[in-house]
């Protein structure tokens, strides 16, 4: 074998275990068990639950706020009862609420636009 074969083989191989350790990341998002908003919203919208030293926080809070749709934001610092109340365990954590006040999408972690978009628009909140 040349040394420009090998070369090819080994930057294959790392481009596969790069490949394979994206996919990994997006299967293993972090969970959060399920919480009742309870009287936290009367209104269909996204709630996001963020820290004021939080960076992730910071990126979930524009994902929302790109979409254009209703958000509350409810941060540990301003108000940690509400946390200990509905047992918020991380932060970010995103919620989306249908007109139903059910929590149609939680997301622990900074939500993928994807999965955003699609539970805004079941919850009727699209433009």
């Amino acid at each position: 074998m040349t040394i420009a074969i090998r070369i090819a083989v080994v930057l294959l191989a790392v481009l596969i275990v790069i490949a394979i350790a994206r996919l990994i990341a997006r299967w293993r998002r972090p969970s959060h068990p399920p919480i009742d908003l309870g009287g936290l919203t009367d209104k269909p919208g996204v709630v996001v639950f963020t820290s004021t030293d939080c960076a992730n926080c910071k990126q979930a809070v524009a994902m929302v706020e790109s979409l254009g749709v209703p958000l509350r934001e409810v941060t540990w610092e301003l108000e940690p009862t509400v946390f200990e109340e509905l047992g918020v365990e991380s932060v970010p954590l995103t919620a989306v609420v249908n007109r139903d006040l059910r929590v149609e999408l939680l997301v622990a972690g900074v939500p993928r636009r994807r999965s955003l978009s699609d539970a805004a628009r079941r919850a009727g909140l699209d433009r």
